[in-house]
């Protein structure tokens, strides 16, 4: 039969201040503060030099820990990114479109102030009134 080894108090400590972290329920940091080495060191009443000597496992769990809030957040930021992106988008699209009537109203106007041009000198030409003055 093999023997059970005895975890140490700073090992156990530090196991369940990582336990409580991840549940958000910290006995002594604040419940909003992030998880780190610093943070769980705090939590389990050790120094962080205890949990990267004598804790080496914990230690490689809080980093992976560490990760994936940096990786969750990523996620949330990309997914934001690609938000703005889409809207990017839809707004230079729209603006294509604003332009394309722009240049068509321009081009309306233009006939009509060429079409306005040439019936007034033809009134002027046709006109039987003069001016005095």
């Amino acid at each position: 039969m093999t023997n059970p080894v005895k975890e140490s108090k700073a090992h156990k400590a530090v196991r369940m201040a990582i336990i409580r972290i991840e549940k958000g329920r910290p006995n002594v940091v604040d419940k909003k503060r992030k998880i780190s080495v610093s943070s769980v060191a705090e939590e389990a009443g050790v120094t962080r030099n205890t949990i990267n000597r004598d804790c080496p496992d914990l230690h490689t769990r809080i980093q992976g820990l560490m990760n994936k809030e940096v990786r969750e957040q990523l996620k949330l930021k990309q997914i934001e990114l690609n938000k703005f992106k889409e809207r990017n988008k839809d707004l230079r699209h729209e603006v294509e479109e604003l332009k394309t009537m722009l240049s068509v109203k321009q081009s309306k106007n233009a006939t009509l102030m060429q079409k306005n041009g040439r019936l007034n000198a033809q009134k002027a030409k046709n006109s039987n009134v003069v001016t005095l003055m």
